[in-house]
């Protein structure tokens, strides 16, 4: 083995003339590393771009969602939710109850589920208004999405007469009370864009007003959002409030509340990593040039080396490692600089998208890191492998 690595070492970095051989060694090496620095930018630039995306639109979705099974509400007095406080990793617990209301201003109306939410709402999820403040606690204020606005009309705004809140009276009409809907009225304090689907269907409200004019009591709530600590696992979290709530409640995680865009993130992400594969299948082609050209270089050396003993296995060993190491050196600088590169974007925000402020979104994670070294390193094996077979044939020659 030691023979075989100082031979491999001494034709992959030993000091030649500067002949046909070396250039094209150097020139593998430099391949595979811009191979492997675009490589792991380019992913570092997907998980950046999908961070930036999904912090938009879904910024009012928790890392952990608690709801009922059976019914659309549950009451806050129930014993097993103090496993939720109790548990390590949970850090604020927010109550909220939602429901399908009529909006109405002036002679225009609009449909949004209104979420009435708590004083801690704001502060267990990432979204904020685009325009105005928050609703507060005990006020009769509405944050609404910019696309509930706009069918109300943008005076709707802040206007002194604010917005009327419509939902049917579920205590049905009597000769005393001949009114099919409850109504509320409130002003709009803020307003908020996150993404079509949601600004044109979403509106938020203080929880106390909602359960007035739902006519429900203070503990009786529609789900509870969860917000954990920094480095906590969501899927080991839910796991453990899942056991503690029993069958009686879902625990979600946020991945789990939009299922279909996780999907489609991670089947984007697979592609990605496909083609970059390609990539660096396609780089792997200059050491295959780089080992056979070795391989006609020292052509008479090999069979001296064979008439004194060298078996052939050991032979074929000597350029197997020649191609991991050229792989090694080349990639090795490549990923370096790829981190590098990412760290300093993250620190020092260099390069802007195009037209605005805004710097490129970037994300600096272990998941790209080892997927470079995986790939890399596999396909490096396999071809270097497969490779190294040809000096059989100059042995036996």
């Amino acid at each position: 083995m030691r023979f075989t690595r100082l031979l491999a070492l001494r034709y992959t970095f030993g000091l030649r003339k500067k002949g046909a051989v070396t250039l094209i060694s150097r020139f593998a090496a430099f391949v595979i590393g811009v191979a492997v620095f675009a490589f792991f930018v380019v992913l570092s630039v997907f998980g950046g771009l999908r961070e930036f995306g999904l912090q938009f639109t879904h910024a009012f979705d928790p890392d952990i969602f608690i709801e009922s099974a059976s019914s659309g509400r549950f009451s806050l007095n129930d014993s097993r939710l103090k496993a939720i406080q109790n548990h390590p990793d949970v850090t604020l617990i927010s109550a909220t109850l939602s429901q399908e209301m009529m909006l109405r201003f002036e002679d225009r109306t609009a449909f949004a589920n209104m979420v009435g939410v708590d004083s801690l709402f704001a502060s267990v999820v990432e979204g904020e208004t685009m325009v105005g403040e928050w609703v507060q606690p005990n006020a009769y204020d509405l944050v609404l999405g910019i696309g509930v606005l706009s069918q109300l009309d943008g005076a709707a705004y802040s206007h002194p007469e604010g917005v009327t809140m419509l939902v049917p009276n579920t205590r049905g009409t009597s000769v005393l009370n001949q009114q099919p809907f409850r109504a509320q009225t409130a002003v709009v304090r803020g307003v908020f864009q996150l993404g079509e689907t949601v600004d044109e269907t979403t509106a938020f409200a203080p929880l106390a007003m909602v359960q007035e004019i739902l006519q429900t009591s203070a503990d009786q709530v529609a789900a509870l959002y969860v917000k954990l600590q920094p480095n906590a696992d969501p899927t080991a979290v839910q796991h453990r409030l899942q056991t503690a709530l029993s069958n009686d409640y879902l625990v979600k995680t946020k991945a789990e509340l939009n299922p279909a865009l996780y999907k489609m993130l991670q089947t984007e992400r697979l592609a990605v990593i496909a083609i970059l594969t390609l990539v660096v299948l396609i780089a792997l082609f200059n050491v295959v040039g780089a080992i056979i050209m070795t391989l006609l270089e020292k052509k008479s050396n090999i069979k001296t080396l064979h008439q004194l003993g060298a078996p052939k296995p050991s032979l074929r060993r000597v350029f197997f490692l020649q191609g991991l190491l050229l792989s090694g050196s080349g990639g090795g600088v490549g990923l370096l600089l790829g981190v590098w590169m990412v760290w300093a974007q993250k620190a020092f925000s260099i390069f802007y998208v195009p037209g605005s402020a805004l710097p490129y979104p970037v994300a600096l994670e272990w998941s790209s890191f080892w997927t470079v070294l995986l790939v890399v390193g596999s396909l490096t094996t396999v071809v270097a492998w497969l490779t190294s077979a040809v000096v059989k044939r100059v042995v036996t020659k």
